[in-house]
This record gives C-alpha cells, sequence and structure tokens, in this order.
C-alpha cells in the first residue's frame, strides 16, 4: 500500500544511531500517544538460513489498554509503509479502520521500510534476503518476548500488512482472537508474480549514478500509477495541472537508500505464499477451521488480486466482504471507500465472526447441492454433537442460521450445526402477476405432492396457490413442495459431516422449522436409526401422513396457538391449507413408538417462565423416552423465542452470497441472552444418545 497525495518521508536512521530505546512492557505504556520506539532482539534468524544480526523492531502505540489488556491490536505496516502512515491516513486512530477509543493498537514497522532493520539502516552488508514469515516471527518475538503479551485480541493489517495477517493466522493462530487481512492475499496469483517481476527488473538495476536513479524512479512510479488506481480514477483524479507536475508528485523513491529498501521488501512478497514449503498444509487448514477472520478486498483492485481470499475463505468458512468502486488498491483510504471499512472491521472486531459458517457442496442425483457448517472453537479433540437445522419454505441456509441466530447457541452449548439448503427457484406465491419473482425453496418431506389420503385433501378449492417447482414437472391441486429426494440428499451431508468432522455419532439431533419441520418428521420416521431425538417447530403433516419411528426416537413438538399458516386443530387456515391436528400428529408418532395412551403434563423450567403450554408420552418402552407437544399461546406461524423479526429467513451471509447472489446480505445479529427458542430444543436433545 502507498499513499497517494502527501508522500510519507520515511525517517533514515543511521547505523547504531538507529536504536530510539529499548523498552520493557511496563514502559510502552508511559510513552506518549504515537511515540516511536524500538526493542532490540538481537540475533533474528531466517527462512534462509541466515541472520539479521542486531535486530532491532520499531513501533509506535495508540490508544489505551483496558484493564484486562484484551483490547490489544496488532497492526503491520504495509509495502513501504511505515506505523505512523497508518496513523496519518485514518488505518487506526480515533474512527479509524480499527478505533482507538475501543482498542490499543501496537503499529508495526515490518523489516525492509527504514526504520525497523533494513539495508538502508544496518551496517551488516550485504543485508540478507528475509520474508513476510521472517517479519511475523520477530513481531511475534517483540510481543511475546519483550512485551509479555501471550494474547491479543486481533491482527490488522492492509496490503503487506494484510499478507502478514495471513501469516500470523498461519503461523499464530492461537496468538490472536481475530484476524483481519484488507485487499491482502493468502497466495499470488500468476498476475501477480508479473506484477511482482515487473517492479524487480527495475529495482535490481545498478543504482551507481543520480542518472539511473532517476530512470529506476520513473519506472517504479509509472508502474505504481498504473497498478494502484483504475484508469478512470486515474484521468478524474489526479489529472491536475501538468503531466510533469502531476508525475513528478508520483517520484517518491528519489534516493537510493528508499530504492534498495523497497527492493528488498518487494523480493519477500515474491516469496509469500501460506502454501510454501509446508508439508502439512492440510493439517494446518484443518485447525484453522475456528478460526475468527475477516477479509476485505475491493473488485477494482489490480495491485493485490481478490481471488485467493474467497477461495480460502470457502475452505475455512470465513467471510470477504468485498466492495466495489474504481479506486482500486487505494480503497481502504480516506478518499475512497474507509468508512465502509471501517464500519466492517469494528463490528467484526467487537463480536467476531463467532457465527461464520464452512460451505461445502456434493453431487446428489447429478445435482450440485450445498450445506453449511458451524463448528465451536475450543473444543479440542473432544467429539461434538451435531444438530441438522432444517429452514422453512422461501427461507436461505445461512438466512435460517442468522435470523435464529443459531450458531451463537451452538457455540455457547457446544456442538456442530449444519444448514443444509433446500431445493430453490425463482417463483411467486398467489396469481398477482404484477408481482417480481422471489426465492421459493422447499424440502421434499413425500406429503405435499402425494395424491390426497382417505383422510381427507391438503387443501380447498379456493386455496392460495403456490407454483409448481420445476424439479417435480407437474403439480396436483395441493401440491407446494420439491420433488427431489430430498431425504437422501440429508442423509449424505450427514454422511460428509461424520467424515470431514470430530463428531460423536451417538447425539446426532434435528431441528426443524415449518417445512423443515416436515422435512424433520419425515427423516426421523424412515430413519430413526441415524438419530437420538429430534425437534419441530410449527408443522403438522397434511392429513393422512402423520408418521412414526420403528424404533424409539423422542420428539419434542412446538407449535403457536395463533398459527395460520400451518393450523395445528385440523381445520383449513384462511388460506386453505389443511393440517393434521397437532394433538394426532403427536399421538401418532407416540403411537409408533410403542408408548402408552396416557398424556402427561408436561413441565420445564423454560416453558414455565415463557408460559408454554406442554404435554407428553412417557410411558414408553425405552425408559426416560418421551414424545413431547407444546402450544404457545403468544405465537403465530412463527419459533417465538428464536426468532429476530429484524432479519429476513431469505437473506444469505457471504458464505452462500454466491450462490445466491440476488439475496439481500444478513446482518450481524446481537447478542442476547432473551432468546430461549432453541434452549427449550436443547435441554431436551441432551437427555438423549442414540441406543446401540
Amino acid at each position: 500500500m502507498f499513499m497517494a497525495a502527501n508522500w510519507v518521508t520515511v525517517r533514515r536512521y543511521c547505523a547504531r544511531s538507529f536504536l530510539t530505546a529499548v523498552v520493557t512492557f511496563a514502559a510502552v505504556s508511559t510513552r506518549a500517544e504515537g511515540e516511536l520506539q524500538s526493542i532490540e532482539l538481537g540475533r533474528c534468524a531466517l527462512e534462509n538460513g541466515e541472520e539479521i544480526l542486531d535486530c532491532q523492531v520499531s513501533f509506535r502505540v495508540y490508544g489505551k489498554r483496558n484493564e484486562e489488556a484484551s483490547n490489544i491490536v496488532l497492526m503491520p505496516s504495509w509495502h513501504n509503509g511505515d506505523s505512523k502512515a497508518l496513523f496519518d491516513y485514518g488505518y487506526l486512530g480515533p474512527g479509524g479502520i480499527v478505533d482507538t477509543h475501543n482498542y490499543q493498537v501496537i503499529a508495526i514497522d515490518a523489516f525492509g521500510n527504514g526504520v525497523s532493520s533494513s539495508p538502508s539502516n544496518s551496517l551488516q552488508v550485504p543485508f540478507p534476503e528475509f520474508t513476510i514469515r521472517d517479519m511475523v516471527n520477530a513481531q511475534h518475538r517483540l510481543l511475546l518476548e519483550e512485551l509479555g503479551l501471550e494474547h491479543i485480541h486481533a491482527v490488522v493489517g492492509a496490503s503487506m500488512g494484510g499478507h502478514q495477517v495471513y501469516e500470523w493466522m498461519m503461523m499464530y493462530p492461537e496468538f490472536a482472537s481475530h484476524f483481519v487481512p484488507i485487499e491482502a492475499s493468502p497466495w499470488p496469483t500468476f498476475y501477480d508474480y508479473v506484477k511482482e517481476r515487473g517492479w524487480m527488473a527495475a529495482l535490481d538495476s545498478p543504482l551507481d549514478s543520480p542518472q539511473e536513479i532517476a530512470r529506476v524512479t520513473d519506472v517504479i512510479s509509472a508502474m505504481d500509477t498504473l497498478l494502484f488506481w483504475t484508469p478512470d480514477y486515474v484521468n478524474r483524479e489526479l489529472d491536475e495541472g501538468t503531466f510533469e507536475s502531476r508525475f513528478d508528485a508520483m517520484r517518491r523513491h528519489r534516493s537510493k537508500e528508499r530504492l534498495i529498501d523497497r527492493a528488498s521488501q518487494t523480493r519477500a512478497l515474491l516469496s509469500h505464499d501460506i502454501r510454501r514449503n509446508r508439508e502439512d498444509l492440510a493439517k494446518r487448514l484443518s485447525r484453522l477451521h475456528h478460526i475468527s477472520a475477516l477479509a476485505v478486498v475491493f473488485e477494482s483492485d489490480m495491485t493485490v488480486i481478490p481471488g485467493p481470499n474467497l477461495e480460502l475463505a470457502e475452505s475455512l468458512g470465513f467471510d470477504v466482504i468485498n466492495i466495489s468502486g474504481d479506486c482500486g488498491h487505494f480503497g481502504p483510504n480516506p478518499e475512497c471507500y474507509q468508512s465502509d471499512v471501517a464500519s466492517h472491521v469494528n463490528e467484526f472486531l467487537k463480536q467476531g465472526n463467532q457465527r461464520h459458517l464452512l460451505r461445502r457442496s456434493l453431487q446428489f442425483d447429478g445435482v450440485s447441492r450445498e450445506y453449511f457448517v458451524y463448528v465451536p472453537d475450543g473444543h479440542g479433540d473432544t467429539p461434538l454433537p451435531v444438530v441438522m437445522g432444517l429452514h422453512g419454505l422461501g427461507s436461505t441456509a445461512t438466512g435460517f442460521a442468522t435470523s435464529y441466530d443459531l450458531n451463537a447457541h451452538a457455540k455457547k452449548n457446544g456442538y456442530i450445526i449444519v444448514y443444509p439448503q433446500g431445493s430453490h427457484f425463482q417463483g411467486v406465491i398467489g396469481d398477482d402477476s404484477t408481482v417480481e419473482p422471489y426465492l421459493i425453496s422447499t424440502w421434499n418431506d413425500e406429503t405435499s405432492n402425494f395424491t390426497p389420503t382417505e383422510a381427507g385433501p391438503h387443501c380447498t378449492d379456493d386455496r392460495l396457490k403456490y407454483p409448481c417447482p420445476p424439479d417435480c414437472g407437474s403439480c396436483n391441486h395441493c401440491a407446494w413442495t420439491s420433488c427431489n429426494d430430498d431425504s437422501g440428499f440429508l442423509l449424505q451431508v450427514l454422511d460428509e459431516v461424520t467424515r470431514e468432522f470430530n463428531t460423536d455419532a451417538s447425539r446426532y439431533y434435528i431441528v426443524g422449522n415449518s417445512n423443515g419441520g416436515g422435512m424433520a418428521m419425515r427423516l426421523g420416521c424412515d430413519h430413526p436409526e441415524r438419530f437420538a431425538a429430534i425437534g419441530v417447530s410449527i408443522y403438522q403433516m397434511p392429513p393422512g401422513h402423520t408418521c412414526g419411528p420403528a424404533s424409539g426416537l423422542p420428539m419434542l413438538h412446538l407449535y403457536g396457538e395463533k398459527d395460520d399458516g400451518v393450523g395445528h386443530d385440523g381445520t383449513a387456515t384462511s388460506d386453505g391449507w389443511i393440517y393434521t391436528s397437532a394433538a394426532k400428529n403427536t399421538q401418532d408418532w407416540a403411537g409408533a413408538m410403542n408408548c402408552g395412551n396416557e398424556i402427561e403434563t408436561w413441565r420445564t423450567a423454560i416453558s414455565e417462565a415463557n408460559g408454554l403450554i406442554c404435554s407428553a408420552y412417557t410411558n414408553c418402552p425405552n425408559s426416560g423416552q418421551e414424545v413431547a407437544s407444546c402450544m404457545d399461546p403468544e405465537a403465530g406461524h412463527e419459533w417465538r423465542g428464536q426468532r429476530i423479526t429484524q432479519i429476513s429467513a431469505s437473506c444469505v451471509t457471504a458464505a452462500q452470497q454466491e450462490s445466491l447472489p440476488g439475496q439481500p446480505l444478513c446482518p450481524q445479529p446481537e447478542a442476547s441472552d432473551q432468546r430461549w427458542g432453541m434452549d427449550l430444543f436443547w435441554q431436551f436433545f441432551q437427555r438423549y444418545q442414540r441406543l446401540p
């Protein structure tokens, strides 16, 4: 990263007089804010086997530490930038990308910038080549050995500073809670190699005369201008005065010392690749599935190509914010999109991506289908329970996760939660031809698209019309769900999750909402051997399609007394749809399990606190198993107690944005102790393990 105007003059320290101070951690907190400080590390061993003698790392501190020292953020400098420029250009500071009202920022000068150990300020000739990993190792030594820090809140960096963030993530993933690479990359593209090779072709020229230095300065300045901005931005924003006067403002590397320092950092960029020389790469990456990271990239960036961020993010499950506009690599600057970047980063630093999702896809029946997995951190090698969460009609997998804040519950209670995506298409419910088509997503619970039974029709003649899913070909009058083999798809998802993650196969559960509740019952009826218990919210099977498991499978059923979407008393809803009564739905499930006919009042602390009216079949062959049903007098067709009504269930997180680009992006849910809906199911689930 380089600044567009008022170019920062990097202070050059002569060897030995370069020593500002050797400081202790206590001394750091007593220095004036932003004062340059340096620490001698002795010898710094490098990847290539050489050493930097009299190795020094410089830094500045901005903001105040809180009492717990839990608000410390490390911010490495960008290519040829320094720690002061991070403050001067708003990357840190009051209201900055990292807001020093909330965080104490240690701004680090990277090797080769003329402030920390560099060719220009060292007596060591030739100065050894170093890498991004060498920079990170020295920074880790500074924080751990000299400043006494064993853990920090976050590492945040832009451009080459972001490359350092990626290496921090690989080398010391437990040292920071969060990682934010901005306009950086985990590895280079071919385009990146070409760009950096071009820089080095100029920088490797002899610098033995003022004329040669001027020539190299012109070549580097021209390349920078072509790479840092888009042509539209350059022509619009930089075309003031004569060409010579404007181009002269681009000439930042006017001395031999500046050019050899830049060459040293450019060589580090050429070797940057988190995959390089790591035979254990797969193992390292598998340990990062829990990583809390947020990448920010810029669509028009020609200096660091955004693509590899998206590839790594999909593998590890973190979000990538892709900002459009024509500022190119200067997107984080105050004259461009800094306020947007600051908003995203500071929101992330408050909450992290505790709610981040891993995207997975598989081929089933010749079609690529996707699902998402949240794995809570901090559980080491302990096998975790698995909850499969099934969304309702019109929802997305990640919208269901977000609008019910289920990942936060999984993190708090230590289970893996899996969100498969139902079949979907663009359509309209009803007969209004002026309405733009929207997302229709459903599950085939093998009831709604079948011929009505002797128990009666599924709908009235004048029912609200639902579109026929394309995968069905044709539909009967009361049909509305997918015709795909969703049971087969979901069982394959479970198989994939079992293979990839450390799970406790005796504690697999399902929670389904609305149409997802019907799908949960279908899986439970047909494959009870795969699950320990299921939870169904706001759904009953259509007439004649109630079912139950051939072997014991406890179920907790929750429905709303005011529900006019899926009725609970066996009569038609106002839209003309007919469902079995909640009482019969539960009775038939218990009957399939050979439970006794007696039904008892059922209470828990959560049901009592929230006014639920519950009953249960408790006299079942497998001791302790129950089939319980709770009516919520205050609920309509909604999972009250868990739903965040301000967030649309049809939104998508960044993990699903590429596959459903037309859906709105989900906002981050706010933390809350008031949600009890999933607590009700989880306390029921915890009582059960699948019997051998």
